[in-house]
């Protein structure tokens, strides 16, 4: 047999696996069918016998796409607007009407390919239907669905990442969108995937509760096609899905695919292939992408390690939704929506005792247990050692310093989410509250994580407002993420959090609005940080550093593990106190974590108006800007809703004082900001001069500069005239305070109070 022959076995194999009859009275299949511009391999009929589709058949030594212009001829011939270009190992699908070929996993099915062409004839521009405001009526909302209709229609894009912070409707959103896609007949059936069961109930909640008898839902179950085969949206989990969604779907069974928390469901070599392989438009929905692919040279490391670079391809939100790295197709941050008045802003009360302080250091926490020798990490407390002491210290600083409701009754605490280290952790955490509040008769905490008997229906009464008991759940992962409690006022940190997309999520939970019994509306909630996280993701994380990724067998160690010496955990029976303890209000520029969202926008509106306007480009190199683009950067840039640019809002989110060329420049690329620690020692070079300072007064002038610009505490207190701190290290290895009065002399006041005011020192604060 000729090699086309070979390939056309495998073909006539994958075109009965979708349904194709290809022998018979019913057959829909023709083969060797002439036309005046040759002969097409296949000819697929539809239902009324009328021509359909052509197939290309080539061996696998000729990549299908090559035979394009030649399988046209041949659709163009017999009336055909779809082509497949096909050998045994790859199919391509072509919509003579729609952009280029691409390649599918399996034929698509004659229901489907038939259901596609009776939507083209009844097919509106999205535009023409409006939004419907019954179901998501808040204005960014509507914006989102607006942009939307238009990249449909005018661009013609497939591909859309709606980045919204928690609490703002997401689900809502889509709703509304998925009710604009079927009324314009865009879309006939919907597939909406999730990572979590839990998530799926909520989703079909929603969906149930909008469309009533409109529409109907079903949750996906592999292989039981009878019971969501009828319906318009599907509900599945990526997890179900990777089961039998080959044998349950062909590519073109469903036109509308949405990804709920993308950020973690796209993920995967498996889920990544689930969600490709549907021939659709798809939609992303999360509070939280990933940008793996944020300061990476793509060139360079396409050279160095294209393997590398694979992975991050694979693993970038944008990307994947078709959009330009770093932007979605529409943004609404939290501060957005505490702004807004949509959400509700945090405060946060920092408590560090004195074990987690020393577990926070870079030499760990050493101690010694049963004449064993240990050293331990923040992350290891409570997975490798229990400390019933600190455990103790913790609950009693969450009872005195929680947020209580109105009502004042007994066991007035707010609704709170605890979030442990480890299903033991959670369950002593708990354990101790109870003892706590002995009123409640046991019912204060209750431990709600995965694995327990009735975790979903125990996570779903506690956020039900007639529940008043318990106030307080103990969870680990499970509530991070996609759990809706507006009534809760106390999250509580009660282990380490390593990444901001973690710790974004896990604040969601306490945004949402609520009113309670009385009428008083929640105005904040306060986030209870025992384990520094705020500090970590304030003044450690690095944020424009690439994210890690795993190549191969290789791993990312984030902290060193110690040996083990017992099999049995140790139990650290001595005891614990509070070292300190802080009161942060997070004004409306967020927190560092959240500040990168308005640095992102900045950049995004200079990289806009670059486009519109080379003459920025220039204008920025030279540091020359000519008065026309400067009164244009004042009238459309600058001071304008919503986002009011100017220098102090720059200042704060950059923690650089700068001018607004400086600003434009670090938004284009063309040249790095100073760093805070670089303007105060720019500030040492002009006192050196204005006081003619020595090489020794000199030195520690910098080394002051250096600890003022790191540390925040450090720097509250030299704004306050308290200088106890440069009795500590480093400051004790060059003399302390009495080095810095002998050497300075009477300079010192003069000296320390221009530092004092300068506009660095008081960013670091910010």
């Amino acid at each position: 047999m000729s090699p086309e022959t070979d390939a056309r076995i495998v073909i006539d194999r994958k075109l009965r696996e979708s349904g194709w009859i290809l022998e018979g009275p019913n057959k829909n299949v023709l083969t060797e069918q002439h036309s005046q511009a040759g002969r097409a391999d296949y000819l697929l009929l539809d239902r009324s016998g009328r021509n359909l589709a052509i197939i290309e058949a080539k061996n696998d030594d000729i990549d299908p796409y090559a035979a394009k212009e030649q399988s046209r001829g041949y659709a163009e011939a017999k009336g055909c607007r779809y082509v497949f270009l096909a050998n045994s190992e790859k199919i391509y699908f072509w919509d003579l009407a729609e952009g280029d070929a691409y390649l599918i996993e399996r034929f698509i099915s004659p229901q489907d390919l038939q259901r596609r062409t009776d939507l083209k004839a009844l097919k509106k521009p999205l535009s023409q239907i409006p939004h419907n405001k019954e179901i998501a009526d808040r204005p960014y909302q509507i914006e989102a669905s607006e942009i939307i209709a238009r990249d449909f229609d005018v661009k013609g894009k497939r591909a859309f990442l709606l980045e919204m912070a928690t609490g703002t409707g997401k689900t809502r959103l889509a709703t509304a969108l998925i009710d604009r896609f079927l009324k314009a007949h865009q879309a006939e059936r919907v597939l909406f995937i999730v990572d979590r069961i839990e998530l799926a109930k909520q989703a079909i909640g929603v969906f149930q509760q909008m469309f009533q008898d409109k529409y109907k839902c079903a949750y996906y179950k592999p292989g039981r096609h009878g019971e969501w085969g009828g319906a318009t949206i599907v509900v599945a989990t990526i997890q179900s899905l990777n089961i039998h969604y080959k044998e349950d779907f062909t590519p073109g069974y469903f036109d509308l695919v949405f990804n709920d928390e993308c950020h973690r469901s796209i993920y995967g070599e498996l889920p990544r292939q689930v969600v490709e392989y549907f021939q659709a438009t798809r939609i992303g929905l999360t509070a939280t992408p990933k940008d793996f692919l944020k300061n990476i040279d793509i060139e360079q490391l396409a050279d160095d390690n294209p393997k590398a670079l694979e992975v991050r391809m694979l693993r970038d939100t944008y990307k994947h939704f078709g959009c330009e790295i770093g932007t979605p197709t529409f943004r609404y941050t939290i501060q957005d929506g505490v702004r807004d008045k949509w959400l509700v802003p945090p405060k946060i009360n920092r408590c560090l005792s004195l074990i987690t302080s020393e577990a926070l250091s870079k030499e760990g926490w050493n101690v010694e247990i049963d004449g064993e020798d240990y050293t331990f990490y923040i992350a290891q407390l409570e997975k490798r050692v229990m400390v019933p002491k600190r455990n103790e210290l913790l609950c009693r600083q969450f009872l005195e310093n929680a947020l209580k409701t109105p009502d004042g009754s007994i066991g007035s605490i707010g609704k709170t989410i605890i979030f442990a280290v480890s299903r033991n952790h959670a369950i002593e955490l708990t354990r101790i509250l109870n003892s706590m509040v002995p009123e409640s008769s046991g019912k204060f905490a209750q431990v709600i994580i995965s694995g327990i008997k009735d975790a979903s229906s125990l996570a779903k009464d506690f956020k039900k407002e007639e529940n008043y008991w318990p106030r307080v759940a103990v969870t680990v992962d499970m509530l991070s993420t996609g759990y809706d409690c507006p009534e809760i006022l106390n999250l509580v940190l009660a282990r380490p959090v390593a990444s901001p997309t973690t710790y974004i999520q896990i604040k969601g939970r306490g945004t949402r609005l609520f009113t309670f019994k009385d009428g008083t509306k929640k105005t904040h909630f306060v986030i209870h940080d025992f384990c520094e996280v705020a500090k970590y993701f304030e003044e450690e994380y690095d944020y424009e550093s690439p994210l890690p990724v795993t190549v191969g067998k290789g791993t990312v160690v984030e902290v060193p593990e110690p040996p083990v010496i017992k099999r049995e955990k140790p139990t650290y029976l001595g005891p614990d106190e509070t070292v300190f303890k802080e009161w942060i209000e997070i004004g409306p520029d967020g927190e560092k974590v959240d500040r990168m969202s308005y640095r992102n926008k900045w950049k995004e509106r200079i990289e806009q108006i670059a486009k519109e306007k080379p003459e920025l480009i220039e204008a920025a190199k030279t540091n020359n800007f000519p008065d026309e683009l400067m009164e244009y950067l004042n009238t459309s840039v600058l001071n304008v809703p919503k986002e009011y640019f100017n220098e102090s809002n720059l200042a704060k989110v950059y923690r650089i004082f700068a001018s607004i060329a400086d600003y434009i420049r670090a938004a284009l690329g063309i040249k790095d900001l100073p760093k805070p620690e670089e303007q105060l020692n720019d500030l040492i070079d002009s006192l050196t001069l204005e006081h003619d300072l020595n090489l020794e007064q000199i030195r520690l002038l910098r080394i002051l500069v250096k600890q003022l610009s790191e540390s925040p505490q450090y720097a509250r207190q030299f704004i306050d005239g308290d200088y106890s701190f440069l009795n500590n290290s480093p400051f004790t290895a060059y003399g302390g305070v009495a080095a810095y009065v002998s050497l300075l002399g009477d300079n010192a006041k003069e000296i320390f109070e221009k530092i004092r005011n300068s506009n660095s020192l008081k960013l670091v604060l910010n």
